[in-house]
């Protein structure tokens, strides 16, 4: 019995390949691997490296590259993404061909779905891939470096790319079919899929081509491997790890301090063109000459209110910003009930952070007056209340009369924010920006609304809901955008994954700026009018583009809405673009969940989340011109409450604790007494 069992096993190694799922490299020593080695180094070097997906990043990087690329998030145990740059007088790319990729990327945050990107043409700067007046003019600057190419050369270069095909074709490549008109997709051996885009035109009109490859199929070997942010973590950034491993910092004070102080505003600084400041009166604005130097006629440069710079402050322990600005991996619960009033922004620059509002007392957490920014990678985000508000004061950005733009702006990789409440700012409300830290961002469960129209912004009526732009992969499900004019959402350049979110009260819809490219999948949604949906929108999805590709099924609009998308220019697709899975619904089933559970719910709905969730349901409320338009100033008030008692000082309860077992003498906050993959204190909050 056992020898017939091991001849089986044998037959089906030989057939099947290794254990792992790879057949031994047929490709490797081959005249067309030497030819592939010579022509396009990179792509022969990982196509002749034994099962390439399931070795350690680091050891593929080092393999394939013809140099070490950085790490450009995470770290050496965890790397998120590699990255490297052509550079002047210096390394001049990855060779192609007869091209140089300006920059190459591999992106590692998600084993199962690894992608590396060869970018010919331009590299992933926001002045030469974005086609807005201020970045043409900066990426003037960085011609030496990224010299543009001769649009004649592409032609030829697609060809010699599509003829890897013919000289692997004994070898199982094959072309696949593919409905994006300026899209090749191909099958090579040892797995792997390559996706060549042309994307000459689009942006700054320059030549681009970007090439991806990816496996064709998840890698079965890390399903399941690693561990999600929180077991209902979902999408791009389902793997953020937070503060695991680190300190716990218990917030006792609902203050906050200027540690840097605040850089003023001298009179006379003029801010942003638009045509309203030609509204405002002489003296009040002058004429906007653009950084190339053109006239705009119509359109103007507003004077701005001087404010004075206001000096640094102690630092305060036990606040909720000496938590987010320290070092290291850490945990934040709260041992207090309130509203803290901010006097800046919070920064999140520091990685490895879980902020956690579900572990306050009584009614929770308020943050007011400014809103957060994550400039890092591996954040969770979960059951926060950030409304802004309309503050004045001496600002620090040239385009704005008063002191914040936005509520929640997440750039970076492995970041989840979950039932949130995202509120009341007078530019948009919420952002993803890769254009510096490439995104995998997964907002999920949350409520962003009440984009102000009537407040700070010196373009006037500016009630926005949100903007995606950069490069990466956003996931955006179950959320609710209410209350908000118009950029519900606008998205540019990101890979963007829609669904199941609930849009209300709007006046414009979703759309991406002219010229840009896009890949969207846009499925499962509802857009629900509301009082103030008087303008005339036919499309889910206006998109003006032709070089967006966008996918859209199961959503439900408006009667008298045409369509999801709009353009005849876009293509519309009929397989979605490939994304990180997600649990979904029916649109139906999807409105009724996150109208009912929806938004920051913990400890408790508030008044302000519950008004929000009731405006919907009813068809009832209205685009807030300042906070004071809404019900209680658009601010819930809370109680005092008392924390339950931590006499181990751990950030666990010891109430928790009991219930669950643990000795109070012994039990850590890093510990695993109670899961094999999260510790106590996450195995705590996940439990509220």
């Amino acid at each position: 019995m056992r020898k017939n069992r091991l001849t089986t096993f044998l037959i089906f190694i030989l057939y099947f390949g290794t254990v792992s799922g790879q057949t031994a490299n047929p490709l490797k020593g081959t005249a067309e691997a030497q030819t592939l080695l010579q022509e396009f180094p990179f792509l022969g070097k990982l196509l002749t490296t034994e099962t390439p997906w399931e070795i350690q990043p680091q050891l593929l990087a080092k393999n394939v590259f013809d140099r070490m690329p950085q790490i450009a998030q995470g770290n050496e145990v965890y790397p998120l993404l590699f990255s490297d740059q052509r550079e002047e007088n210096g390394w001049a790319g990855e060779k192609i061909f007869d091209q140089l990729a300006y920059e190459s990327e591999y992106y590692s945050f998600d084993r199962e779905y690894p992608s590396i990107k060869l970018h010919v043409g331009r590299p992933l700067v926001f002045g030469v891939q974005h086609g807005r007046i201020e970045a043409v003019a900066k990426g003037k600057k960085l011609a030496s470096r990224f010299p543009y190419l001769d649009s004649a050369v592409i032609p030829g270069f697609l060809k010699k790319l599509d003829n890897i095909v013919d000289l692997l074709a004994s070898y199982g490549a094959k072309r696949l079919p593919n409905d994006f008109y300026l899209a090749s997709n191909y099958v090579l051996p040892n797995g792997i899929k390559m996706t060549v885009t042309n994307l000459t035109g689009s942006t700054n009109g320059s030549p681009y081509v970007e090439i991806e490859l990816t496996p064709m199929v998840p890698v079965k070997k890390f399903a399941g491997s690693q561990t999600l942010a929180f077991p209902e973590a979902e999408g791009a950034g389902r793997y953020a790890t937070g503060g695991r491993g680190g300190r716990v910092f218990v917030v006792t004070s609902l203050d906050d301090y200027l540690l840097k102080g605040r850089p003023g505003r001298p009179e006379g600084t003029y801010g942003q063109a638009s045509d309203y400041a030609t509204t405002l009166g002489e003296g009040k604005w002058i004429p906007y000459v653009d950084d190339l130097g053109n006239a705009h006629s119509g359109e103007g440069r507003p004077l701005l209110p001087g404010f004075p710079a206001l000096a640094a402050e102690k630092l305060i322990h036990g606040t909720l910003r000496e938590a987010v600005e320290a070092e290291g991996p850490r945990y934040i619960v709260f041992a207090v009930s309130g509203t803290i009033n901010l006097k800046a922004p919070l920064e999140i620059k520091n990685p490895y952070i879980t902020i956690a509002g579900q572990t306050a007392p009584g009614e929770g957490i308020q943050i007011r007056n400014f809103g957060i920014e994550v400039e890092t990678h591996n954040v969770i985000l979960r059951f926060l209340r950030i409304r802004v508000g309309d503050i004045k004061g001496p600002g620090d950005l040239k385009r704005l009369l008063g002191e914040q733009t936005h509520a929640l702006d997440l750039s970076g990789m492995n970041i989840i924010a979950d039932h949130c409440d995202i509120a009341f700012a007078c530019d948009q409300v919420f952002n993803t920006y890769g254009q510096n830290m490439r995104e995998a961002t997964t907002i999920q469960w949350s409520y962003i609304y009440g984009g102000l129209s009537a407040s700070t912004h010196e373009k006037g009526n500016h009630s926005m809901t949100s903007v995606g732009v950069g490069w990466g992969w956003v996931s955006s499900h179950h959320n609710l955008l209410a209350h908000g004019r118009v950029r519900n959402p606008r998205i540019d350049m990101l890979t963007y994954d829609f669904r199941n979110n609930v849009i209300y009260n709007f006046v414009g819809t979703g759309y991406g700026s002219e010229n840009d490219y896009l890949r969207l999948n846009y499925v499962g949604n509802t857009l629900k009018k509301g009082p103030d949906s008087k303008g005339n929108p036919k499309y889910a999805w206006s998109e003006n583009t032709r070089w967006a590709q966008c996918y859209g099924k199961g959503n439900k609009l408006p009667d008298d809405f045409k369509s999801v998308f709009g353009k005849s220019e876009v293509a519309v697709i009929s397989e979605p673009i490939p994304f990180i899975p997600v649990i979904m619904q029916s649109a139906e089933e999807a409105y009724r969940l996150v109208v009912e559970k929806g938004g920051a719910t913990k400890p408790v709905r508030d008044n302000i989340t519950s008004y929000v969730s009731q405006t919907v349901k009813n068809g009832t409320g209205f685009i807030p011109g300042t906070t004071a338009d809404w019900p209680n100033g658009g601010f819930a008030k809370y109680p005092k409450a008392n924390a339950p008692v931590d006499a181990n000082k751990n950030g666990i309860p010891d109430k928790w604790e009991i219930s669950r077992g643990l000795d109070l003498k012994k039990t850590k906050a890093n510990g695993h007494d109670l899961d094999p993959k999260y510790e106590n204190i996450e195995v705590y909050m996940n439990s509220l």
